[in-house]
């Protein structure tokens, strides 16, 4: 954990769950192909693939930003003790999240907004937390944003509802909580969060999925969410995910946002990039490559 400055608005992150074993290459990205890794090794290796297993390393957390209005989280990992049975990996957790929050100096109360960038397992887990048998909001004075098109997607209560197995009984303990504490504001399209922080739509990877783009005093950062999960992706960017709902909309989504970190010189943080977690991004050729910071 370490605290990065972006002009005025610090940074920081809290680790849930480090994945140094890493995915199979085939099953998060399934076009992989082993002739990057032999043209760019110094490059990926170990940073984000594992020496010894050659599994794509990830890392399961939380983006800490505090400006001088909020405190914000961005995305919310797994959560403690949510049955979660096709997906073993977030399956009866019991990590000591909230105390990693608190070693970046963050406690529940003080939290005033948590971004969602999409209603996966592993977004918005510690949305909730089990107290006295029910499932209540974690951050009790906190408004919690999710898309209005993401939430649609995942409500049971419609109709052409998502059924991912693996994201089952998410929305029930996860996201329907916060609704019925009155703490969710459902968002739509271009959002403003405040005058450093803004919200836009970025679909692919889940129909609803969004971004943060955040400048202060000519610095600017992306929070990426899942639109891409390794940095082989930068490498290539028209190889989407294998849990992306329309892996050609995530490739043109994913291309657009590279392009802005490029013009910007965006810091690039996503949802799952391996220590240091983010990178800077530069051309190369029709694709991109990155830097570890």
């Amino acid at each position: 954990m370490s605290k990065r400055m972006l002009g005025d608005i610090a940074i920081d992150i809290a680790i849930e769950i480090p994945v140094d074993d890493g995915f199979p290459a085939e099953m998060l990205v399934p076009d992989f192909k082993t002739e990057l890794v032999d043209a760019n090794r110094d490059l990926l290796m170990p940073f984000c693939i594992n020496p010894k297993t050659q599994g794509l390393k990830l890392s399961i957390h939380t983006w800490v930003v505090k400006t001088g209005h909020h405190t914000i989280l961005i995305d919310t990992c797994n959560g403690n003790h949510k049955n979660r049975p096709t997906f073993e990996l977030a399956h009866q957790l019991n990590t000591p999240y909230l105390e990693r929050l608190a070693a970046v100096g963050v406690h529940p109360e003080e939290v005033d907004i948590v971004l969602c960038t999409h209603l996966h397992v592993d977004h918005c887990g510690w949305n909730t937390q089990l107290k006295n048998g029910k499932w209540v909001p974690t951050f009790p004075k906190a408004k919690y944003i999710f898309s209005r098109q993401e939430y649609d997607q995942w409500n049971p209560a419609n109709p052409d509802c998502s059924k991912n197995p693996v994201n089952e009984g998410v929305f029930n303990d996860s996201v329907l909580p916060v609704v019925e504490a009155g703490q969710a504001q459902m968002i739509e399209g271009n959002h403003t969060l405040d005058d450093q922080m803004h919200i836009e739509p970025a679909p692919g990877h889940t129909q609803g999925s969004i971004v943060v783009k955040v400048h202060s005093k000519g610095q600017h950062a992306l929070f990426a969410g899942d639109t891409m999960h390794s940095p082989v992706q930068i490498l290539r960017p028209d190889w989407s995910s294998g849990f992306c709902d329309m892996p050609e909309q995530a490739a043109q989504t994913r291309r657009k946002l590279l392009e802005h970190c490029v013009e910007k010189n965006a810091l690039l943080m996503p949802a799952h990039f391996p220590p240091p977690h983010a990178v800077r991004v530069t051309p190369k050729g029709e694709y991109f490559t990155f830097t570890p910071e």
